[in-house]
């Protein structure tokens, strides 16, 4: 009798954790739909925005560092030139937006985004570090990611060029934790991700339009890259 109940209780706890997790993914695809994502796999995006983006992958033998981002182009403005900024000493993957307008449509949030070339790199690489754009007003940098330590001296590094940082906390909004997040499925598991205000984004450029960017940097956009290079070295 003893067996049997033992028997029941674990097949009971086997159907309430598949409950529970298809519960957190079905919350995740509402919250994404609720959050404006238009699409939330790779796939269901190239079915219906063929000829709307690039990839560019560049490889840099030795580089245990992917420097990347899912939303460069016209996505995020200024995540690209700041992602190419490392091509000298690192790889890098960028999924850029390229449409005329409405490119807020080729978001997928990085729990979702599972474009095939970057889930390929990410694993042949040791860490991720990975740049975003969020909308704020004021010049300043959110630093998240699991490599605590990493994240951490990136932080005082950018303060230390006279920049605006702060290390989110690990259960905060833009921490960048979560396991199903493509920055962390790098062969450690360890990561930085780094969310760029607008304002600061801004601040990199004489001219923030799509097209002028790359040709009209500001010498804050080099001091922040030094920054970040800087700690980057004696990791990668």
């Amino acid at each position: 009798m003893k067996k049997k109940v033992f028997i029941y209780l674990v097949i009971a706890a086997v159907m309430i954790n598949g409950v529970y997790r298809w519960a957190e993914k079905t919350s995740r695809y509402e919250y994404q739909r609720q959050a404006g994502d238009r699409y939330t796999s790779f796939e269901e995006l190239k079915a219906h925005e063929k000829d709307s983006y690039n990839i560019d992958y560049h490889e840099e033998a030795g580089s245990d560092c992917l420097i990347f981002s899912p939303h460069g182009g016209r996505i995020e403005g200024g995540v690209s030139e700041l992602v190419r900024a490392f091509n000298d000493d690192f790889s890098t993957y960028l999924f850029e937006g390229r449409k005329a307008e409405n490119n807020s449509d080729l978001h997928i949030t990085s729990t979702n985004f599972d474009e095939p070339l970057a889930m390929q790199k990410i694993k042949e690489h040791r860490y991720t570090i990975a740049f975003h754009g969020y909308s704020g007003d004021r010049p300043h940098t959110l630093v998240g990611g699991t490599d605590r330590r990493l994240a951490k001296a990136i932080v005082r590094s950018l303060k230390k060029s006279d920049f605006s940082a702060e290390l989110v906390k690990v259960d905060g909004k833009f921490a960048g934790t979560d396991s199903e997040n493509i920055n962390n499925e790098s062969q450690t598991g360890l990561s930085v991700q780094l969310e760029i205000s607008t304002a600061q984004r801004e601040d990199f450029f004489e001219d923030f339009s799509y097209k002028e960017r790359e040709d009209t940097k500001t010498r804050k956009f080099y001091r922040y890259v030094r920054a970040v290079r800087k700690v980057l070295e004696d990791k990668c």
